[in-house]
């Protein structure tokens, strides 16, 4: 985490070259996507979620969900098992036959049960029900039920169109007719598709005329005491949010890892109820000029985690000299961006299933980290490019995130450049979302409490409180900019975070006003909003850090006041607050 002191430092001189794309790579599954709804305890969870979202007027349409997803026996294919999620007003059911179709996008991966067919079973000799003849009369007639779908009595054939068509709604199994509803006893003008049934309300507002049927919710009740679904009580009953949010919420912790009691250090790790550890990798101390890697140290250190059930995040950084425009360590020139992405392709082959996760850089928009000076977000992007994919080419399922900017206001390239306008010059470039899985950031508090933010609440003072880049919530700052641009479906990784304690480096004075009893309430403080609050775009909450106090020669220099351990391996009140943190 950068210093608060802004720094002076050389210019690099940044190259320009031929751009060589590399072979496309098979995209990775999105990390795990939830919705939580407190209407019901219940969260939309991963493509059913993206279903929900995808279906304009989704509460009207589908409802809420009444369960959490489960295995069950098709009833329109006996003896199939499907996963499926129930909402108030639709089945949705997982087609896996469907998933990375090349025509599709996954458009069909989810679709919505053949409830309303179900519900109609053996009322096929009631007249509605019965096949039609084409009118021939400019009414929609669909030969493969034969029937057809027009705005009389009721305007069902505006709201079929308008809320979601046939793959929300299925095909009409009926024609418009008056029935009973089974929930108020009032008769309408119904008809019935194969997933739902439309009613219509003349007496309301146009807008809410045509009402769907409450037929998840109708079908679970009509169903429930059957052994198939008995079985399933615990799905169906209000859950708590930490109940039923994905478990692959990452919590990790940034460490040092190199030439150290690695088993003491990742059991610490475990001790803490923590799956991940978040390790610098820097490209200048592995690759020579000659192409030859030193795997050395870092194959030991990712060995030794996968041994002991821990999962990695690499942040690879620093250029070799060799590989920059000016004999810096900051981004390489774009001549050698292809061997960067190659460099990249060999560290994903070599720690296939041992690293489950690489960021590509780090605070990309602060000239310290970058060899003097702030390169554009489109060049940043462009490295992106084949970073991604040389790591997909050899680990498909591999996570990369992108490199996590600072919080600054800070404008000057040969400084700082504000992170909020770095991320919408990055949001901005289309090419940035198809070669990233996730967002990296980083935030600090200062000695801002998490709840406070500039400027409707600010923190205490005197310094460090009149811009949002001093509060942990910042972090909202930057949801809203991914928002703005159009992909509030992306979720954010949290690769730093924390508060610093007492030490004696200069532009981290505030430091000195945080106890190590403050710093354990602000740290579980926010990972309590970012689990909970800020769920789902929130996937993972790297802190900063673990044991930086056990290998600095300093015990006050910043980067150990940071640390959840004391230098003889003694946890501190902030590691044992995060390990009671449920999770």
């Amino acid at each position: 985490m950068r210093s608060r002191l802004f720094r002076m430092a050389m210019v690099l001189m940044l190259g320009v070259g031929l751009l060589i794309p590399l072979a496309n790579a098979q995209a990775s599954p999105p990390p795990a996507l939830a919705q939580y709804f407190p209407e019901t305890g219940q969260a939309a969870v991963n493509y059913y979620w993206q279903f929900w979202k995808n279906t304009p007027n989704a509460l009207r349409v589908l409802g809420y969900p009444i369960s959490a997803p489960f295995l069950q026996e098709s009833f329109t294919e006996p003896g199939k098992f499907f996963m499926v999620q129930y909402f108030e007003r639709a089945i949705l059911e997982e087609h896996p036959e469907n998933f990375n179709s090349p025509t599709n996008g996954n458009k069909f991966f989810v679709l919505g049960r053949l409830l309303g067919k179900e519900l109609a079973k053996g009322r096929e000799n009631e007249a509605p029900f019965k096949p039609v003849a084409n009118p021939n009369n400019g009414t929609t007639w669909f030969p493969e039920t034969q029937h057809t779908m027009q705005n009389a009595p009721g305007p069902f054939a505006n709201y079929w169109n308008k809320f979601g068509g046939l793959q929300v709604f299925g095909y009409p199994i009926s024609e418009q007719f008056q029935e009973r509803n089974p929930d108020t006893g009032e008769v309408y003008w119904v008809q019935y598709f194969e997933r739902n049934r439309f009613e219509y309300h003349p007496n309301q507002t146009p807008e809410f005329q045509v009402l769907l049927g409450l037929l998840g919710k109708q079908y679970y009740n009509e169903h429930k005491n059957e052994p198939r679904l008995k079985v399933k009580e615990w799905f169906f009953r209000f859950h708590q949010p930490h109940e039923v949010l994905p478990e692959e919420f990452a919590y990790g912790f940034n460490v040092q890892a190199f030439y150290q009691d690695r088993p003491r250090l990742y059991q610490l790790v475990k001790n803490a109820q923590f799956g991940w550890i978040r390790q610098q990798a820097p490209w200048q101390d592995l690759q020579s000029a000659d192409g030859s890697i030193a795997w050395g140290e870092l194959d030991r250190v990712v060995n030794d985690a996968s041994a002991s059930g821990v999962k990695v995040l690499l942040s690879v950084v620093r250029a070799p000299t060799w590989a920059t425009e000016n004999g810096t360590h900051g981004m390489p020139s774009r001549r050698n961006f292809a061997k960067f992405g190659d460099f990249m392709r060999q560290m994903a082959e070599r720690y296939k299933g041992k690293v489950q996760a690489y960021e590509i850089w780090n605070e990309q928009n602060y000239a310290l980290e970058n060899g003097g000076t702030v390169a554009p977000a489109a060049y940043y992007v462009d490295m992106l490019e084949f970073a991604y994919k040389g790591i997909k080419s050899a680990d498909p399922y591999a996570i990369v995130v992108s490199g996590s900017p600072t919080p600054t206001g800070t404008n000057r390239n040969d400084i700082a450049v504000d992170d909020l306008i770095y991320f919408d010059n990055m949001f901005k470039i289309q090419k940035f979302w198809n070669n990233m899985d996730v967002i990296g950031a980083h935030f600090g508090g200062t000695y801002n409490p998490p709840d406070t933010k500039w400027p409707e609440n600010p923190g205490p003072g005197p310094g460090w409180r009149d811009n949002s880049e001093f509060y942990w919530r910042r972090i909202e700052d930057v949801r809203a900019v991914v928002t703005r641009n159009g992909h509030g479906d992306r979720q954010i990784w949290v690769t730093e975070f924390g508060w610093a304690t007492a030490n004696d480096t200069p532009g981290y004075e505030y430091g000195n006003a945080n106890t190590l009893d403050e710093q354990a309430q602000y740290l579980e403080r926010a990972m309590q909003m970012a689990r909970y609050d800020y769920a789902p775009w929130v996937g993972a909450m790297f802190v900063w850090n673990l044991n930086f106090s056990v290998t600095s020669s300093n015990p006050l220099n910043e980067t150990a006041s940071f640390a959840m351990l004391n230098p003889d391996w003694s946890p501190r009140p902030a590691y044992n607050a995060l390990q009671r943190f449920p999770k």
